[in-house]
């Protein structure tokens, strides 16, 4: 489903977080913009966060299945979830 929201993630085993656009959400899968390329495989924990007292926040394990230049060194990235924390 289409979804607008943003995001934080850092790459596991990292402690550096980054920020990201959530565009699409599935129970299985998530696509977002971000201004880092991320490679085939890597592995996130992501943090999505309406802002809405309806929703909670939502954490999980993601891995980066492909990811691909938007322009303006922005990068559509589809990813796999893997775990709901």
């Amino acid at each position: 489903m289409s979804v607008t929201a943003e995001l934080t993630y850092n790459i596991l085993g990292e402690d550096k977080i980054y920020k990201g656009q959530c565009s699409n959400l599935s129970h299985s899968g998530i696509q977002f913009e971000t201004d880092k390329l991320l490679l085939e495989g890597t592995s996130l924990e992501i943090t999505i966060d309406t802002k809405s007292k309806k929703f909670k926040p939502m954490n999980a394990i993601v891995e980066v299945l492909r990811a691909e230049s938007s322009g303006d060194n922005e990068y559509k990235v589809a990813g796999k979830i893997l775990k709901y924390k």
